[in-house]
């Protein structure tokens, strides 16, 4: 019997497309090789797969096959782990959080943590308030970009409901990080919140003239 594994890799390899695997890694900075599948196809083949293989549920099988998916040379089986993840995000248990952590670090590009720490890493801190500061406060200490992004942005889906004294230590600690993807995420979060706090997000950018450029133009675009 084919494991879920090699039937992905299978329907991947039925997909691809070389031109567009060439164009996907360029735009990838030429950090990971593709099959060169889209989107839309690439949800197809995960909604067909889920049907057939009957893994929704977050079990052992089911994180023994996200391992095989993130160990894969080709970034499409990141990104079906995502969706796969994603997927079941209110089963995940807080016991998942080591190995959401090592995802984060591993392969990592903004590509990747983007789809972790919104909507996994946010959705189980929501539901494990009492797990969350002793991760966040490690990630926003850590030396690690993906890390410091990841406390930046995981509260991107809380609308009204964030912590904004949370939001605001993470950000000031790296007020002047040189890291594009942390200034960016710095500017994400604060302009995500302004849709509710428009006020905070002015007032605090206009308190710390030392945040970078983009951070404060990325923070204020819908302010304007």
């Amino acid at each position: 019997m084919q494991s879920p594994y090699h039937y992905f890799v299978q329907q991947l390899l039925q997909s691809a497309n070389q031109d567009y695997a060439l164009a996907m890694s360029a735009y990838m900075k030429n950090h990971f090789e593709f099959y060169g599948i889209n989107a839309p196809m690439r949800k197809q083949i995960v909604k067909d797969a889920r049907s057939k293989l009957v893994i929704s549920d977050p079990n052992q099988a089911f994180w023994e096959l996200m391992q095989q998916l993130w160990n894969d040379d080709h970034r499409e089986c990141q990104y079906i782990a995502i969706d796969l993840m994603q997927k079941c995000s209110k089963k995940i248990g807080i016991d998942s959080l080591p190995f959401l952590e090592k995802l984060i670090v591993t392969k990592s590009w903004w590509d990747t943590v983007d789809g972790i720490a919104p909507a996994l890493i946010g959705e189980l801190f929501r539901r494990y308030p009492e797990q969350r500061n002793s991760y966040i406060y490690r990630w926003i200490d850590s030396d690690n970009i993906w890390l410091q992004r990841s406390a930046i942005i995981f509260q991107l889906k809380y609308g009204k409901n964030t912590d904004w004294d949370l939001l605001s230590e993470a950000i000031l600690k790296h007020d002047t990080s040189k890291e594009f993807f942390v200034r960016k995420a710095q500017g994400w979060a604060l302009r995500q919140y302004s849709k509710f706090e428009p006020m905070k997000v002015i007032a605090f950018v206009e308190a710390n003239p030392q945040l970078s450029g983009l951070t404060k133009k990325e923070a204020l675009r819908n302010l304007k």
